[in-house]
């Protein structure tokens, strides 16, 4: 018989009342079990764990090193009870959450919305920025969790699950746009044109530009550089300009014809998002549960990557 959670209970019950009939009382078991169950776990470790006198039960210097594993078993148990009642009860409250644009779009809304089914009274504050804003927000505690398209850790950051979520970017342009008059557009056709972009430090026009100097190209500066979504979507629609943008975000765009994907397939990029929460302290149970939703719909959606 190994240390589990029925055996440390009776470790530490037989330590605290000093009596194998008020332990077997507290635990609602006869002696005799409790006296069965004893001699197993000493058996199981070959030596004597509680030393009998006519007064009670005393613990050896072998239960004495045996009874703080013991009591974190029983704690640890307690505890994750204590994590699951609160769950269950994580009717109230707020999480917030940030997310770059496409994240909020294609993982943390529909999450949302499949958590408030459950949890209609729940509250959520949702932050859509950039990823350098988002980890700032994170830091100084103004959101709980941020969704991140690229690799962090410090002392103050870390992963809230180890999951890996993904979504697709790619270039796209206004209908009528002359470039889509190719089949297939090269990455150095792509440089000479004109682009809408994200700041330049942040994790898309990053990746955008090392594409291109991967290759030893050199891109001409982008036209216009905006943190906003809307304003690169609107220049694109109304100028001969491409952007380089989320699939998700652009969906509605595509459905009624007015972008269209550039056929360059060096421009695609299959994108992984991490789920970040600050170092100290735990998740709050709200939060707990939002990060599994997240979960459940990054492994449904993982097949319908365009």
């Amino acid at each position: 018989m190994t240390l589990d959670i029925r055996s440390a209970t009776l470790l530490v019950e037989c330590a605290r009342l000093g009596s194998l009939g008020r332990a077997a009382s507290a635990l609602g078991m006869t002696q005799p079990a409790v006296t069965r169950m004893l001699k197993r776990l000493e058996d199981s470790y070959r030596v004597t764990l509680f030393e009998r006198t006519t007064r009670g039960v005393v613990p050896t210097v072998y239960g004495e090193a045996l009874l703080p594993y013991a009591k974190l078993i029983v704690s640890g148990v307690a505890q994750a009870g204590n994590v699951i009642e609160e769950m269950r009860g994580a009717s109230r409250g707020v999480v917030r959450v940030g997310g770059v644009a496409s994240a909020v779009v294609g993982f943390i809304v529909a999450s949302i919305a499949r958590m408030r089914r459950e949890y209609p009274d729940l509250q959520f504050q949702v932050v859509e920025e950039l990823g350098d804003r988002l980890l700032d927000a994170l830091k100084v505690g103004e959101i709980d969790l941020a969704i991140l398209p690229v690799l962090y850790a410090d002392d103050e950051i870390t992963l809230a699950t180890p999951d890996i979520f993904h979504d697709s970017v790619a270039a796209f342009a206004r209908a009528g746009h002359p470039i889509l008059a190719n089949r297939r557009v090269s990455l150095r056709d792509a440089a000479r044109q004109d682009w809408a972009l994200p700041p330049s430090g942040t994790p898309v026009s990053q990746e955008w530009l090392r594409r291109f100097h991967g290759k030893d190209i050199e891109p001409r500066p982008p036209a216009i550089v905006s943190r906003s979504v809307q304003i690169l979507k609107s220049a694109v629609l109304n100028e001969n300009m491409l952007c380089w943008m989320p699939v998700p975000q652009m969906r509605a765009e595509l459905a009624t014809g007015k972008l269209v994907r550039v056929p360059c397939p060096e421009l695609d990029w299959r994108r992984d998002f991490r789920i970040y929460r600050r170092k100290r302290g735990l998740m709050t149970p709200s939060a707990a549960i939002l990060v599994e939703n997240m979960r459940q719909i990054g492994q449904e959606n993982a097949h319908e990557l365009v």
